[in-house]
């Protein structure tokens, strides 16, 4: 970390030698060449639609999801991060059942299932209406 700290600040001594030629007309001369470590984070599970929607709920069927969540392959959790367009809503719908099904007991995963159904319903009306502008 220590080494991160001191790219950073050899990274930004480094753009404010070269402002400060532009402003005097000068061609900037940039010395120092630092590798900078590059940061590669799998998807989140509050990035996706089901992860908000079960934060502000049950605990321990949150707690549950979350775990099972973390399971699911780099592909999956990024295609999970964006919100359902027409016609992708019964792919994500498998991926959360195959996911959840053997995570959680049947009342659990009656519970969860209904309640990202009851979502993808939501956004497919939320999408109809003339009102409202989706991306």
């Amino acid at each position: 970390m220590q080494n991160f700290i001191a790219d950073v600040k050899e990274a930004a001594k480094a753009f404010a030698a070269a402002r400060e030629a532009r402003v005097r007309r000068l061609e900037p001369k940039i010395k120092v060449f630092v590798n900078m470590p590059v940061i590669n984070r799998s998807p989140a599970f509050y990035e996706t639609p089901e992860g908000c929607m079960f934060a502000n709920g049950d605990k321990s069927l949150h707690d549950a999801i979350w775990e099972a969540f973390k399971g699911l392959s780099y592909e999956d959790k990024r295609l999970l991060c964006f919100s359902p367009k027409p016609g992708g809503y019964l792919l994500r719908a498998q991926i959360w059942a195959d996911t959840l099904e053997p995570a959680l007991s049947p009342r659990q995963f009656h519970k969860a299932m209904g309640k990202i159904l009851h979502l993808y319903v939501s956004i497919k009306f939320a999408n109809k209406r003339e009102d409202v502008k989706c991306c």
